[in-house]
């Protein structure tokens, strides 16, 4: 399921892929697969790329603990899709399909009640204490100052352990908290991926790709003359401006690899965007894909997303390996479709909850841009200011 939540210039305001047809589940080739099955089969994919996918692009390797255990990528062809739009609801679906089954979902859907059970309180551990975050910090500062990256997003898990809960009734209650404009559930048999992003992985309508990575983040305040101070410092903050304008750098080289010459553009530089509970600045970079070049080529080259790595990429990659204790898994990754014509949306898997309906197992993970002039203990904050609505949901 994604949910714009109206906040953005998407084809429909809400959109489902119900059932499977086709599956591709972490084949060996995963990019391979992939591209022969959008060349094969025409027709709407629904699916997510996992971090990790990294080490299919790039010669990288993990070691890491893996505690989300999602399939490394996952896409299927639907047998319906639910697609609603100013209110108009479009039903899409496979000729296996009978209009009496139709019928009978939709009427489901109509007389449904949603039951939303307060979420009894959550007992959140952390896999690193703050003044272990704090000290890996100043360690990723040692190799800022050697020159060896300029940027590198690192990332913590909260987790709790032998939890029971309804998904669907904690997405509800994360969707109608955050509001973000790239929101998605994500089922996968037990596993589930209930995701409140704000930000834009990669998107392609016709032969325009835009990516809109978000670096810079401030809390959003009730008080309204706190908030626009919040703003104006955000805005202000030569920190946060020189991560954006870093990353912005970084996906333009990217997008370089598969664009036709001289169209890689920046189209908007470190502008703010207000969601529920924060600010962002966010930078939008588009070009026009070079006509020898496919959809998967432009996923590899910009894959995983700078805003989410780092830059240069691969030694910020290796050293996010080195700093970090478990997989990203879905993390830090993307959830979309590709529709029949080839065009895209993918969003950053990011502000997410993870959750294995078997094993009970529930996990969250929040990071930041660490540069130069980061404070670890500010760099600490501002991961509890994002995973704010999460905290919230679970406490």
């Amino acid at each position: 399921m994604l949910d714009s939540n109206d906040q953005d210039d998407s084809t429909f305001d809400f959109l489902a892929a119900i059932k499977k047809r086709w599956e591709l589940n972490s084949p060996i080739d995963p990019f391979i697969a992939l591209e022969n099955k959008i060349d094969e089969s025409r027709d709407w994919l629904f699916g997510y790329l996992t971090y990790d996918l990294k080490n299919d692009i790039e010669e990288l390797f993990s070691n890491n603990t893996d505690n989300q255990c999602f399939p490394k990528i996952h896409f299927f062809v639907p047998e319906i899709i639910l697609k609603v739009k100013n209110k108009n609801v479009v039903f899409l679906y496979d000729v296996s399909c009978s209009d009496d089954e139709i019928d009978l979902i939709f009427n489901t859907i109509c007389n449904t009640i949603i039951n939303e059970e307060n979420i009894d309180p959550v007992q959140i551990h952390s896999r690193l204490t703050k003044s272990e975050y704090v000290n890996n910090i100043q360690e990723i500062q040692k190799h800022l100052q050697a020159g060896d990256i300029y940027e590198m997003n690192y990332c913590q898990e909260f987790y709790v352990d032998h939890v029971k809960l309804d998904p669907f009734n904690l997405f509800t209650k994360l969707n109608k908290l955050s509001m973000a404009p790239f929101s998605s559930l994500y089922r996968l048999n037990h596993h589930f991926c209930l995701c409140a992003s704000p930000e834009r992985y990669l998107k392609k309508k016709g032969s325009k790709i835009i990516s809109q990575p978000i670096k810079g983040t401030i809390k959003k305040s009730s008080n309204q003359i706190i908030d626009e101070h919040n703003k104006k410092k955000l805005l202000n903050s030569s920190k946060d401006f020189s991560e954006n304008v870093m990353i912005v750098d970084l996906v333009r080289n990217d997008l370089s690899r598969i664009a036709k010459k001289d169209t890689v553009n920046v189209d908007e530089l470190v502008a703010l965007y207000s969601y529920n509970d924060v600010h962002h600045l966010i930078s939008t970079i588009s070009c026009e894909l070079d006509s020898r070049k496919t959809i998967v080529d432009a996923i590899k080259a910009s894959f995983p997303m700078g805003s989410m790595t780092g830059a240069p990429k691969i030694k910020a990659m290796e050293l996010i390996e080195k700093f970090e204790t478990n997989l990203r898994g879905i993390y830090s990754g993307a959830i979309g479709y590709i529709k029949p014509n080839k065009d895209f949306d993918f969003n950053v898997v990011i502000r997410s909850i993870f959750y294995n309906q078997q094993s009970n197992y529930l996990s969250f993970i929040v990071g930041g841009a660490i540069t130069i002039e980061s404070d670890p203990e500010l760099e600490y904050e501002e991961c509890l200011i994002k995973a704010k609505s999460i905290f919230n949901v679970l406490s």
